[in-house]
């Protein structure tokens, strides 16, 4: 609890009067307790407990009605007023009222709402700070942006987020919010972008962007390295094989007929909740929409499907359903959805894992294409889906490399010397960054010898590629690495490497967040009710997500 401040005495008339007008409600409180009561209440006040018994009933009540009031007004408040930032809002109004005597708060602080406006810029401006210092002190110059919509209902808003390695852990940082319009072109929310970025971060840093299938990567490849949402670039395979329309210009109605009777059974009333439970433990992405989670569920859950229809002597719908077929697509999109889920881990690096996920759906494909009917034919448009949507860069090839376990392994030998050359070319990219790093000068400001340039920088591109020589030659690890750690326990031997390591590890796979959701609901809210300007409702979501 919080004792009440000891108030010195001062030649302002208001401050004698308020610690007079304090002084008798304390005794008056005192008379009506029983003696064993006031001494039970004097004990709690020195053992430094909370003082529950000075506050009487009718108080209690009062202040529960209140609270009540707030939480009915709206029911998200059911969370809020049980928080800490809540509670140390009362505790202060509470202290304020102990320091300066009781006041009306509407006649002392105002309308509450203009009163935190009046103060966000200030409060917006020291967190930026904050967040401005973390990103500038990235010892390896480079970060990952992504740059992701997320839709609720017919609205959508780009959320703009930075990651880097902080220590061993990935840290993230929301920048900017903006709501999505249709007639954004990608030149147009690429502006955006880096106006917010150029707040934050300084323009030499190392940037890799990742953007979902609205944003156009060719704005985003002029100022860095663009790559796709992996979830997004699923998602498009998934539905470009099954979409209505291709599956009915192949004449696989048996596919959409079974997808229709999944939907039907999946969006019984009831079913959901009492039937089939959860399918994983591990929720996909937000981005993640595939039209066969409704099959996927029927897959996972036929028996207590069945049971169910059975009970409820309703078994016309499971006798329409080809099982045999169900279990065929359910073993080709399970590992895809599994593969989202694994690409959109928050808490460790994800990039590294990009070109061996489409290795492991390449072959899963492949050898079901041999099989006979329908899911041949499947098989063969998901392998044109996969390589014309779920791209794979030189950024992805170099981070698998990074990862001491995998290194080399999941790609074909005639492969390696091509991706050794990109960790060679990416070294060399980012090598003025160090040397700047190193020297604490601008590039403009060293001079150089032009005789003397050509043979060290050979020797430079040398010295990389040895380093990169000598750790693959190193045995692959057996267990699953953290690979932070990793690359900070061997950064005197690798040096190069383990500072592209800090940075590419940083940039996620996938673009949305778990959080991106509940973000979005609650700027379109603020918008479609014009609670605040977007500048403000801006700085507001990025207090929400940075203040913590």
């Amino acid at each position: 609890s919080h004792a009440v401040p000891f108030v010195p005495a001062a030649d302002n008339e208001n401050n004698i009067a308020s610690n007079q007008s304090r002084s008798p409600p304390a005794v008056v409180e005192e008379k009506w307790k029983p003696q064993a009561q006031r001494n039970s209440a004097n004990n709690t006040m020195t053992s430094g407990l909370t003082p529950n018994s000075m506050i009487p009933e009718k108080e209690r009540q009062n202040i529960a009605e209140r609270l009540l009031r707030v939480m009915c007004a709206d029911l998200g408040a059911l969370s809020v007023v049980s928080g800490k930032e809540f509670l140390k809002l009362a505790q202060t109004l509470v202290d304020s009222g102990a320091r300066y005597g009781a006041f009306s708060v509407t006649e002392i602080l105002g309308n509450f709402n203009t009163l935190a406006l009046k103060h966000l810029p200030r409060m917006y401006n020291q967190v930026k700070v904050k967040v401005t210092c973390a990103l500038g002190s990235n010892a390896c110059l480079g970060i990952g942006v992504t740059c992701h919509s997320q839709s609720v209902g017919p609205d959508s808003c780009y959320i703009l987020t930075a990651y880097q390695a902080e220590g061993n852990h990935i840290k993230s940082y929301v920048l900017g919010v903006k709501g999505a319009d249709i007639r954004d072109s990608g030149d147009l929310v690429h502006h955006w972008v880096q106006n917010v970025l150029s707040e934050f971060v300084m323009s030499e840093i190392r940037t890799v962007y990742v953007t979902d299938c609205r944003v156009s990567a060719s704005a985003f490849s002029k100022a860095g390295m663009c790559l796709r949402c992996s979830a997004c670039a699923l998602n498009s395979v998934v539905q470009s094989v099954l979409s209505k329309r291709t599956l009915q210009a192949r004449s696989m109605h048996e596919v959409i007929e079974l997808l229709n009777v999944c939907e039907d059974l999946a969006g019984s009333t009831g079913l959901a909740k009492e039937t089939f439970g959860s399918l994983e433990e591990t929720s996909p992405p937000p981005c993640w929409n595939s039209v066969t989670d409704s099959l996927l569920l029927v897959h996972e859950r036929y028996e207590q499907i069945c049971e169910f229809y059975s009970r409820a002597k309703k078994m016309n719908l499971i006798q329409s359903l080809n099982k045999h077929l169900l279990s065929n697509l359910a073993a080709i999109l399970t590992p895809v959805k599994q593969a989202v889920i694994e690409l959109s881990n928050e808490s460790q690096p994800t990039l590294q894992l990009v070109l061996p996920t489409y290795v492991r759906l390449e072959k899963l494909f492949t050898a079901k294409a041999n099989d006979a009917g329908t899911v041949s034919k499947l098989c063969h448009l998901f392998l044109e889906a996969l390589k014309e949507n779920f791209k794979v860069h030189p950024a992805h090839k170099v981070a698998m490399i990074l990862d001491p376990q995998q290194k080399l392994r999941p790609v074909p030998s005639y492969q390696h010397e091509e991706i050794i050359g990109k960790v060679c070319e990416l070294i060399n990219e980012v090598k003025e960054s160090w040397t700047e790093e190193a020297d604490f000068e601008p590039a403009a400001k060293k001079p150089r010898s032009a005789t003397g340039e050509h043979p060290a920088a050979q020797e430079d591109d040398r010295l990389g590629k040895n380093e990169v020589y000598d750790y693959l030659q190193e045995p692959l690890f057996q267990a699953t690495p953290d690979l932070f750690q990793y690359w900070s326990c061997v950064t005197q031997k690798h040096t190069k490497l383990a500072k592209l390591a800090f940075w590419l590890l940083a940039v996620p796979a996938v673009g949305a967040r778990s959080g991106c959701v509940n973000m979005c609901e609650q700027a379109l809210l603020i918008k479609r009710r014009r609670l605040l300007s977007p500048e403000d409702m801006n700085k507001l979501m990025f207090l929400k997500s940075n203040m913590l």
